[in-house]
């Protein structure tokens, strides 16, 4: 079943649910985007951010109570961004984490705190194909360190996502000559287990951590993948085919499950309508048995 959470444009990517999945932190604006707390069982709106820069690519907190997106203080993403924090609740102050968005410095993009709040993960690009995911502690040195980087000057990291427990990242990489899903250890960036086959982009997990999920960008259909981790091993199952995807998202991911997994918010673009967001639920009943 499919029900439109919001249609008022401007939306970049699909947002990201609170980890209770009972709010929504979107991007939103034209031209300039900023990031909003959208309460799904009221419809009521909190607004953390207020012009003078494009902000985007909000994620929560593990405890629900902070949010952190990009700050695009210039006319495009490589032109100077920082990583901030604001509450979700609108109080206190916007926090700059990591950047200055002065000219001239690296890019970061897709911030993401990890599960159990000790790394703030964010993707750092310094050249057209040399993105790689960085990890900074949140207390002590917070000196960052590279996880993942790309195996060769043809290689792109394009996308990545933490596991609930903050032991494994599922990542994206080209090196194959298409885009893949991959997963490896967290924080040391050892092993590596491929998770898709037939290409794949934007991977995100079950609250649980036993699916991991993403978009397949050969067949245009939602894909589910059975995972166990299993201490130092990572043991991946076959794709289940979920449901076909028709979304646009000129900007972070395109979806985010909710907890349960069993809804999804897409950011579409239907002819003749602005861009919605759209809550999928009972999306198994689609599903060939």
């Amino acid at each position: 079943m499919l029900g439109k959470v919001a249609d008022e444009g401007g939306f970049k990517g699909a947002g990201k649910l609170s980890p209770d999945g009972k709010k929504l932190a979107i991007s939103e604006g034209d031209p300039q985007n900023d990031i909003t707390v959208l309460d799904l069982n009221t419809g009521t709106k909190t607004r953390l951010t207020f012009g003078g820069a494009t902000h985007l690519m909000p994620a929560w907190s593990p405890d629900g109570k902070s949010v952190v997106y990009i700050k695009q203080t210039r006319a495009t993403l490589v032109t100077g961004t920082t990583v901030c924090m604001r509450q979700a609740n609108g109080g206190g102050q916007e926090k700059v984490i990591v950047g200055t968005g002065n000219p001239g410095e690296a890019t970061y993009q897709e911030p993401q705190i990890s599960g159990d709040g000790r790394y703030l993960l964010y993707l750092q690009q310094s050249g057209p194909s040399d993105a790689a995911i960085w990890a900074m502690p949140l207390s002590g040195d917070q000196k960052p360190l590279a996880v993942v980087k790309p195996q060769n000057a043809q290689t792109r990291i394009v996308h990545y996502s933490m596991s609930p427990d903050g032991k494994w990242l599922a990542y994206t990489s080209t090196e194959s000559g298409r885009e893949e899903v991959y997963v490896t250890h967290f924080p040391s960036g050892e092993g590596r287990w491929q998770v898709s086959q037939t290409s794949g982009t934007s991977p995100l997990w079950r609250a649980d951590g036993k699916e991991i999920y993403y978009a397949g960008l050969q067949d245009a259909i939602f894909h589910a993948v059975s995972v166990v981790p299993s201490g130092e091993d990572f043991e991946v199952g076959q794709a289940q085919a979920m449901f076909p995807i028709n979304i646009v998202a000129p900007l972070g991911t395109p979806y985010d499950p909710a907890p349960d997994g069993q809804r999804f918010i897409l950011a579409t673009y239907p002819e003749s309508v602005s861009a919605p967001l759209v809550l999928v639920t009972n999306w198994s009943a689609g599903v060939n048995k």
